[in-house]
């Protein structure tokens, strides 16, 4: 029989003899070991190379860094940089544990009490990374110090000793850091001993630009498809590659003049050549060299380098009076040998003293020698009351103000690299704002001597123990943020009270590449469900790791389920769970799931903590009902730009564009076939009825040729999967491999170049020339004959022969973790053995899907002019050759095996083939376009759509998403939340007041009507149009204001209410006329697979129909009108009838013998039953739902200068509330004691 591949030449099986292909064998050698620990360290840090670069990475494997203090900035500190994969950590700090060190050190237990902090550290912190060393210091010493890339000071410590340290350093090469959270109120310093050169400031991916024209020194650029159009950085080179002949490329700097056109540069005098159409431009960096103030010359504030980064966006300068406050701290502790104590009135007022001598010793400075040389101080001077909050708390070290600046500082400790932007001074950060006002009594605040005191000395006990610990909190997500919002819920007694609870949701399982940013997964957690392993790290870790319970109180309920509207029906997440909630936190990494906790949360009014990372970035939403915008209100996160379909297709230009066209590919070779495979031994009618619809609509040869493609593969792939024998199943996966190699590199280049030859020109509609075809972005291809000395030839043949085999059952799937999988297989002697057994398809012409460029057509002249497509021919061959495959398909009886599975790109196995086999066809399809090839790791990192993420980041942006729920708990107002961005990379603080809320208010719009259609006296005597005469309209929001988060309750019995009654109440209670109501019912799926939704009519009611009265099916369509006229049908009932009975007609089946009742109209229906028999919707466990798509008018009465009523009309509702329909009576907002329908089951 035939086997076929996507309509390449078919094989005839019988007439090829084929040696079986080579047993798979589990050996392996000291070398293949090697390879495999690579690569196991490569996936390990895939997220983490995708934002740093693997060559950040390696530096990091061999630094030595120093850290001193072991409380939680210093542990943070300590916990980012193994899990970033530094190679040596040593750790000093002798000072016995104290109860309050757990509150802000998660590897710190009461156990731990009287033991030194560093010795209880180091095993629990060695944990995290077991390739690193992590030691603890005797002593600090010069020979030590001066032994580190990086030293790094955590907490508040003496003045001197730093300042000595930092000298030394200085002197040695040694980096150096301090960081410190003082309160609410953290810094932290960098000096690089003296200087640093940076390769990567940004650590953005370079610009790439097309060349689209030279006009003398003018060299005009376009911006590739996919690429964002950002500005050009004015300080980089740019290199031009522009002939694969020569060795090197062309390397100028960026220049411009004044008037130049956009998108435009200046190309020096000295260039040996012109760079040429369609070359690549692609930025060069260049190095910035950066130097560094010391220590003492940086507590001055003075010069250029001391006070870089903004992190206070309000320009209070409050960085300024952070800085003067440390320093009156850092002058207490000098001259009384400790910190001042918590909310010792008489210490803040020394350290307010010691902060105004400083600050008239930087004015007197100032005056002396020139301003610059010492702080400047605003006209305002130094704020008082804020010195003497920061005095208050110095001592107090606020666990997730230790988290963000241990993040902060971890990411200093990268730049060492050389890239990023270091901070080169002071960074100082203060969130004073989200201080208790008025302050707690002084009773509340003094100390309980327990892991609590530093939260209770700012928040009171009421707050951490009445308030936080009985918080009932959902988090949604357990993997990088999701471990850490664990962390900081323990460690602030969050949901750690007798009534306090916290259900963490997630569907995912833990993989390798988690380990280096979800810091409470260990080795032997892979595989488990990453809910359950981080509610276990968090109060009882088991004996396989050392790491001490976080805070045993906690109240976690682990739930390994995906958020959705899924999970609303499978008794997990019913309305009684969300109708108990405090509040929402959300740790998630796609929208679609964001959206609908958003959703949610303003269904139930619940407040929602959104925040997210991207490489060094991140941001963070605080979301409070009836006070700010929701998530969805705050706009769509940026997509990336899209590729345009012709650009893959036929028109690449860029790496990543071939990459792309792989990764479809992949799913084209090994995902669809086995889809339709199973499918069509599940229905094998609807399968071929969606085949023959698909040729029949076809609107060109391109259409017809996909639909062609599909069907022939559906019948190769269950011809294969028949077969008995593995063997046989290899052999012609091999061959269809070869086959696969053809089609794509060879014939469909063949057809483009057939339909576009290399003189192919571009007319107008008109005639006048547009120019080559082959110009700009369109590069012309060559196509390829198989190589097997060609690595991306014979890896393709590889990679697809192995995949293709496990898809019809060929050969066993690749176990998880079997890193040996089909070992003896790989190689180029294994793949030219087999390419010498195949047969070389021979070249059959197709058609070009690229109609919006046009079909080729030869001239006199013998050029080729492009103009509108006439592929009239080619349809009929395609349309001929589906109606074969369909045919063939109608016959045949085979059913594939149960083990025809379609493949899951699973992008972090690199034994599995499928990145092997998506670099290898990129690399493939960008040697027929002359393209720059990618590597395996590139086409991981494209292909898997791997998100940036490292440890860094995720830690900052949770500490500051707890200091929101602080806010949030306190009720305080708009002024006090703060929606934020971070950039760790460049150094970008902004925040700024949370988003208000958005409300919806009736309006009045008029619009100036076409003075050809007004009569004489509609003007006045200048011409203008008289008011009277304007077109005005009424734009009504109901109610007037409203917000997002209002809704019109209905009375408790509205959910048996039939519309008609819904109606009623809306016009008594609201004074409003409902017109219609559509009903949201489900959602489709389009052809590209996005999903839109649909809706269904409730009112009006429609005509429902009653099947007894379809006329007969033998009847011709005109007299079957004439039956349903006779029935008394007319108009659109009529229609409605005449297409039930089509319907029944094509199926060709008659009517059934027993014809269904006639449906029930909606205007019979209550609200429950239309919401489950029309709205698809369980409602079991839902309490409460939103009738959105009603519509609505309302009278509008206008009033004439006296008030009295002139003229009433309806106005239709723009703007409308939902309406709150309950199903059953609320449950409290708390009542952890009530197992209610929401299930047991649920944990």
């Amino acid at each position: 029989f035939r086997v076929c591949l996507g309509g390449a030449t078919t094989l005839d099986v019988d007439a090829v003899v084929l040696a079986p292909l080579p047993t798979m064998s589990a050996a392996e050698d000291d070398a293949d070991a090697a390879e495999r620990r690579r690569v196991r360290q490569k996936n390990k840090y895939s997220r983490q190379n995708a934002a740093l670069g693997a060559e950040t990475t390696k530096f990091l494997s061999k630094m030595r860094l120093l850290v001193v203090g072991m409380k939680g900035v210093g542990v943070e500190l300590g916990k980012n940089c193994l899990l970033q994969g530094v190679g040596s950590l040593t750790i000093y700090d002798p000072t016995p544990v104290a109860v309050k060190d757990a509150g802000s050190n998660f590897f710190l237990s009461p156990e731990d009490v009287a033991k030194p902090r560093d010795v209880a550290c180091r095993p629990r912190l060695a944990e995290l990374n077991p390739d690193a060393s992590v030691a603890v210091a005797d002593a600090i010493d010069e020979d030590l110090v001066g032994s580190m890339t990086c030293v790094v000071f955590a907490g508040l410590r003496a003045r001197d000793e730093l300042v000595r340290w930092n000298k030394f350093c200085r002197g040695k090469g040694v980096s150096f850091i301090w960081a410190l959270g003082c309160g609410l109120a953290a810094s932290v310093f960098v000096d690089h001993h003296g200087e640093l050169l940076v390769h990567d400031v940004d650590g953005e991916k370079p610009s790439v630009r097309i060349v689209e024209s030279v006009e003398g020194d003018l060299l005009r650029y376009a911006v590739p498809d996919g690429v964002p159009a950002t500005s050009l950085n004015t300080r980089s080179q740019y290199v031009v590659q522009d002939d694969a002949a020569r060795a090197e490329p062309l390397v100028f700097e960026y220049s411009s003049r004044e008037g130049d056109p956009a998108n435009s540069m200046r190309l020096p005098a000295d260039l040996d050549r012109a760079p040429k159409s369609g070359a690549l431009l692609t930025e060069r960096k260049r190095p910035v060299l950066f130097t560094f103030s010391s220590l003492a010359e940086s507590l001055l504030g003075g010069g250029s380098s001391s006070f870089e980064v903004m992190t206070d966006y309000a320009f209070t300068e409050r960085e300024k009076q952070v800085h003067a406050s440390l320093v009156g701290v850092l002058e207490f502790e000098a001259a009384m040998g400790r910190p001042p104590r918590p909310n010792d009135e008489g210490d803040a007022d020394q350290v307010l003293a010691n902060a105004k001598h400083f600050a008239e010793a930087c004015r007197v400075a100032n005056r002396a020698a020139g301003d610059g040389v010492a702080l400047e101080f605003c006209a305002g001077g130094l704020d008082e009351t804020f010195v003497r909050a920061f005095a208050r708390h110095a001592a107090c070290e606020l666990q997730p103000v230790a988290t963000f600046i241990g993040g902060v500082a971890a990411q200093e400790v990268v730049k060492c690299a050389g890239k990023y932007s270091p901070v080169r001074g002071f960074a100082h950060f203060s969130f004073q704002e989200a201080l208790p006002t008025p302050p707690p009594p002084l009773a509340d605040r003094a100390p309980r001597e327990d892991r609590y005191d530093d939260l209770v000395a700012v928040y009171g006990a009421h707050f951490v123990y009445e308030v936080l610990g009985n918080l009932e909190y959902f988090l949604v997500g357990s993997g990088a943020l999701g471990c850490e919002f664990v962390k900081n819920f323990a460690l602030c007694g969050i949901s750690c009270g007798p009534r306090g609870k916290l259900t963490i949701a997630d569907a995912d399982r833990i993989e390798l590449s988690n380990l280096t940013r979800q810091f409470l997964f260990r080795e032997h957690n892979v595989g488990q469900p990453k809910s359950v392993a981080a509610a276990t790290m968090a109060v009882d870790p088991g004996p396989r790791t050392c790491a001490p319970p976080m805070n045993p109180d906690l109240k976690v309920t682990p739930v390994e389920a995906f958020v959705g509207p899924t999970t609303e029906t499978e008794g997990l997440f019913w309305d009684p769970f969300w109708e108990r909630l405090d509040g929402v936190c959300n740790a998630l990494d796609n929208m679609e799931a964001r959206f609908y906790v958003d959703g949610q949360c303003v269904k139930f009014e619940k407040p929602l903590l959104e925040s997210g990372t991207m490489g060094t970035s991140g941001n963070v939403d605080p979301i409070v009902p009836h006070k700010t915008r929701t998530y969805r209100q705050g706009g769509n996160a940026a997509d990336q730009a899209g590729v345009p379909m012709c650009t893959l297709r036929n028109f690449p230009h860029l790496t990543d564009h071939c990459v792309e066209w792989a990764r479809d590919k992949f799913a084209e070779l090994f995902v669809s076939p086995a889809r339709r495979a199973r499918k069509f031994a599940a229905d094998k009618k609807g399968t071929l009825r969606d085949l023959h619809a698909k040729v029949t609509k076809a609107s060109g040869a391109a259409d017809a040729t996909a639909a062609a493609n599909e069907a022939e593969a559906l019948l190769a792939t269950l011809k294969v999967a028949s077969l008995n024998e593995a063997t046989e199943k290899r052999q012609c996966c091999a061959q269809l491999a070869f086959n696969a190699f053809h089609a794509f590199f060879r014939d469909q280049i063949l057809d483009l170049v057939a339909a576009y030859p290399a003189n192919a020109r571009v007319k107008d509609k008109d005639g006048r020339d547009k120019g080559a075809f082959w110009s700009g972005h369109k590069r012309f291809p060559t196509p390829a004959e198989f190589d097997p000395d060609l690595e991306h030839h014979w890896q393709f043949l590889v990679a697809t022969t192995h995949l293709l085999s496990q898809m019809v059952g060929g050969q066993p799937r690749k176990a998880e973790g079997d890193d040996s999988y089909a070992a003896n297989e790989r190689d180029k002697r294994w793949a030219r053995d087999l390419a010498s057994r195949l047969s070389v398809p021979a070249y059959e012409r197709k058609a070009v899907d690229a109609k919006e460029d046009g079909a080729a057509k030869d001239d006199n002249d013998g050029t080729t002019t492009l103009v509108e497509s006439d592929d009239a021919l080619l349809l009929r061959s395609e349309t001929a050759r589906c109606a074969r495959a369909l045919a063939e398909l109608e016959r045949i009886d085979l059913q594939p095996a149960d083990d025809v599975q379609p493949e899951d790109f699973e992008k972090d196995d690199d034994y599995n083939f499928h990145v092997d086999f998506v670099a290898a066809c990129a690399n493939c399809r960008a040697a027929n376009y002359a393209i720059a090839f990618t590597d395996h790791e590139k086409a991981k990192l494209t292909a898997g759509r791997i998100v940036p993420a490292i440890a860094t980041t995720t830690a900052a942006v949770t500490g500051l998403v707890v200091l929101e729920l602080f806010k949030i708990v306190l009720d305080m107002p708009n002024t006090s939340l703060r929606t934020r961005q971070i950039g760790l990379g460049a150094n970008y603080y902004p925040s700024f007041d949370a988003d208000n809320l958005v409300e919806h208010r009736t309006t009045e719009t008029s619009t100036r009507p076409d003075p050809s259609t007004l009569p004489a006296e509609a003007f006045d005597d200048k011409g203008a149009i008289k008011g009277d005469y304007w077109i005005k309209e009424t734009n009504v929001a109901y109610p007037d204001p409203h917000s997002v988060w209002t809704k019109l309750v209905a009375p408790e019995d509205a959910a048996d209410w039939l519309p008609s009654q819904l109606a009623a109440w809306l016009a008594d209670a609201h004074g409003l006329t409902l017109t219609a109501w559509n009903l949201a019912c489900g959602t489709v799926q389009d052809e590209d697979g996005k999903k839109r939704p649909v809706s269904t009519r409730i009112y009006p009611p429609v005509e429902v129909v009653d099947a007894s009265k379809i006329p007969d099916l033998t009847l011709t369509k005109p007299k079957a009108m004439m039956a349903l006229q006779r029935a008394g049908l007319r108009g659109s009932s009529m229609m409605k009838y005449l297409a039930e009975w089509q319907k029944y007609k094509d199926q060709g089946q008659g009517l059934p013998s027993n014809l269904p009742p006639p449906e029930k109209s909606t205007a019979d229906m209550s609200i429950r039953e239309i919401l489950q028999v029309k709205g698809n919707l369980d409602l079991k466990g839902r309490r409460r739902v939103l009738l959105d798509g009603l519509s609505c008018s309302m009278r509008n009465v206008e009033k004439n200068a006296a008030d009295d009523p002139m003229d009433v009309d309806e106005v239709d509702v723009e703007k409308l509330a939902p309406v709150l329909i309950r199903l059953s009576p609320q449950v409290p907002l708390r009542n952890n004691n009530d197992d209610d329908d929401n299930g047991k089951n649920n944990h």
